[in-house]
């Protein structure tokens, strides 16, 4: 048996008894200190979560999948790609969502990468048995808005104006600012002066940091299905134009997950076939979120490609290409330089409108393409080298509005050409914008909001909107005013009065929990740490 030595102990020098100090006594008030001093310390916890940090739970999916609320978590079993699947089960009588330890139900879950059907039935797959998550608690910074301005694209927790008692509290993410007339048109909001006729409000722009929150998947290569359905065929996306030489796009996990080029004297283009697997909507709004009680309904054109290109050998550009109704962007990359181009339809050559130097490297090069917002950037190892000008892109409302309202928004393009060059591009993958509906699904314009249907905010009055659009019931739908004489607050329909502000979410603290261990009576209560992150 081991033993442990312990470290010698010094041996105290002995006094003589006049040389003694006094024996220490504990102070009268020591005990009294201390219990004033454990008062004092929930004193200030109170005083802070009253007035500078609360936390909140989320308790429905209206803000998902930026902000979960109660959810199932699934992982697909063909290509291993991780998603969440809206979950509602009712209120208690006081209001509060029902927490279930499972689903209890068969339920309808699609991946939203590979489009396959996850079995939704103990018949059809043994271990069916989803655990249902809590929502995500969240931090929100309270008073902010007593020393400044509430911003757009912030998410903010407010009193909710459609409860008789306002004491029912929502969060939603703030678009309209006072003073601001509103509208959304194709998925995006517009905003001006209360006398701007439609076609003179001036698109707005999602900064960065909250842009990369709102991207939605469509397709990541690196998910590659392995071909475990059954019934169900899975088709790769990507397609070699027909006759073309050079591409090798792979045929299994192994070898599909990066696509080669080799073609010296030629070139040759991929594209990517939005209907390659219906189940999935490609290109469309639907929400796999939402996949028990939402259908996809409009085509959005606000598209991300991301991939990483290593040049082999030649000397030959590498093109990336998007479209968005008219008009045609082109990123050209060569082994110095990067150019953007623009055409549209009306059949005119085209144009440069910006371009840059490439750095050298010898490592692969991240690429980031995107135009959204009527805002195209070219991004390139993390640094925008070429971005449009807002008078470079400017959206022609009238004719967005004909397209949408007469169903002839077409499906957007994206390709990639490859030419006299080696060359490998890994790690593709598609990501689409958040879109705002502005009708509802029996194709009525909503509330508030839209084009029949502006809104016009007046003083102290904001414009909110839940980040998932197809169920969010938010501004748009609100349909009575708040009427409190004896407030001297009387509110329009579809606005937050600014004495409801309560405060600005920060950070998720406690992630949507999991089951600690695979039991149906055990409620997921452990939180996913690694979920944890601030709020954009």
């Amino acid at each position: 048996m081991t033993q442990t030595r312990s470290a010698p102990v010094a041996k105290p020098v002995e006094q003589p008894p006049s040389q003694q100090p006094p024996a220490q006594q504990q102070p009268a008030g020591g005990v009294k200190e201390t219990i004033e001093s454990i008062l004092i310390a929930f004193i200030l916890a109170f005083v802070f979560r009253a007035f500078v940090v609360e936390a909140f739970v989320i308790p429905t999916g209206s803000m998902a999948p930026t902000l979960l609320g109660a959810h199932m978590r699934f992982t697909c079993d063909d290509c291993g790609y991780r998603f969440d699947l809206n979950y509602s089960s009712g209120n208690d009588p006081n209001g509060e969502p029902i927490i279930r330890p499972s689903a209890e139900r068969a339920v309808k879950a699609i991946c939203p990468n590979c489009g396959y059907k996850i079995p939704n039935s103990r018949s059809e797959h043994p271990a069916y048995d989803p655990p249902v998550r809590y929502g995500d608690r969240i931090l929100v910074l309270k008073y902010l808005y007593l020393f400044d301005e509430p911003s757009r694209w912030d998410i903010v927790v407010f009193k909710n104006p459609t409860d008789p008692d306002h004491v029912q509290n929502y969060i939603k993410r703030l678009v309209g600012r006072p003073n601001e007339q509103i509208v959304l048109i194709d998925g995006d909001v517009y905003a001006g002066p209360h006398d701007a006729p439609i076609e003179k409000l001036q698109i707005q722009t999602k900064p960065r940091n909250v842009q990369e929150a709102m991207w939605r998947i469509v397709a990541d290569n690196d998910f590659y299905p392995r071909g475990v359905r059954s019934g169900q065929q899975w088709e790769q996306p990507w397609t070699l134009t027909t006759g073309q030489t050079g591409w090798n796009l792979g045929e299994s996990p192994t070898t599909g997950r990066v696509f080669t080029f080799n073609n010296p004297s030629g070139e040759a283009t991929i594209w990517f076939d939005a209907k390659a697997n219906p189940s999935k909507h490609a290109l469309t709004d639907f929400l796999a979120y939402d996949a028990e009680v939402t259908t996809p309904g409009n085509t959005v054109a606000d598209l991300k490609l991301n991939l990483f290109y290593d040049r082999q050998s030649g000397d030959g550009p590498l093109k990336l290409k998007l479209t968005k109704f008219d008009d045609t962007f082109v990123t050209e990359l060569t082994r110095d330089k990067v150019r953007l181009l623009h055409s549209s339809s009306n059949g005119s050559a085209p144009q440069v409108i910006g371009e840059a130097p490439l750095k050298p490297s010898s490592a692969p090069r991240h690429i980031e393409f995107t135009n959204v917002d009527y805002r195209v950037t070219v991004r390139i190892d993390g640094e925008n080298l070429v971005q449009t000008k807002p008078d470079q892109y400017v959206p022609d409302v009238r004719t967005i509005l004909d397209l949408v309202n007469n169903d002839k928004v077409s499906t957007p393009s994206i390709e990639i050409t490859a030419q006299q060059q080696a060359a490998k591009i890994s790690h593709v993958s598609l990501w689409r914008d958040l879109y705002y509906t502005s009708r509802n699904d029996r194709g009525k314009p909503l509330e508030s909001g839209t084009p029949e249907n502006p809104i016009k905010l007046g003083e102290g009055e904001y414009f909110v909107l839940g980040d998932n659009s197809p169920i969010s019931g938010d501004s748009r739908y609100w349909e009575n005013p708040i009427n409190l004489p004896h407030e001297n607050l009387i509110v329009d329909k579809g606005r937050v009065p600014e004495r409801f502000l309560l405060g600005k979410a920060f950070f998720v603290y406690w992630p949507a929990g999991y089951k600690p261990m695979d039991h149906k009576n055990v409620p997921a209560v452990v939180p996913n740490f690694g979920d944890m992150r601030s709020i954009e």
